[in-house]
């Protein structure tokens, strides 16, 4: 598991903390309660009813929350496994979930991340389920752009809730390696 704190992955940015802290996502043990993830809080002007787009079937709306994630290690050959997970998340997880990477070299700024970031899609806008471990698999082709590099993932909630953990896989970059940054 390359996102994992024990390799230095951070949560170095978010739209949202009101519950959590997006490094608690990449935790290495298993969500204790919905305390120990990441959740947003609601949307002042999200609608007391949402509709639904009738050809994706997903919330029919602009509002979202995001965390950006810097991956313990980089994935020069790209992710194979994604493990979006709302365990303890029943009532209040998000209704849909995108996932994007983007890849930088060693030295560019958190911030230039999070606002200059060039994001690609590795798992499009989907739903998600209550309580659950969702797994995405390269091998499966449940993952787009699964063999570019990657060294950070933003994850975008529709329209609020919360997350237990994010989990990403993929072959580490050996230490000494360098690569040409898409930033």
């Amino acid at each position: 598991e390359i996102s994992s704190k024990i390799f230095g992955g951070e949560g170095i940015g978010c739209s949202n903390k009101h519950y959590g802290e997006p490094w608690q996502l990449i935790q290495e043990s298993l969500g204790r309660d919905m305390g120990d993830g990441w959740e947003t809080a609601r949307h002042p002007d999200r609608p007391a009813e949402l509709v639904r787009d009738p050809k994706t079937d997903l919330v029919d709306s602009l509002l979202t929350d995001w965390a950006i994630l810097k991956l313990g290690k980089v994935a020069p050959d790209g992710v194979s496994r994604i493990i979006l997970d709302t365990k303890h998340f029943r009532g209040n997880y998000p209704e849909s979930c995108l996932v994007e990477g983007c890849f930088a070299e060693r030295g560019v700024t958190d911030e230039r991340i999070v606002h200059e970031g060039h994001w690609f899609t590795l798992i499009r806008r989907i739903r998600l389920a209550p309580d659950a471990e969702h797994v995405f698999d390269s091998d499966f082709d449940q993952i787009e752009n699964a063999s570019r590099a990657v060294s950070h993932i933003r994850v975008s909630i529709f329209p609020d809730g919360g997350l237990s953990r994010v989990r990403i896989y993929g072959q580490p970059l050996e230490e000494d390696s360098t690569m040409q940054s898409n930033l």
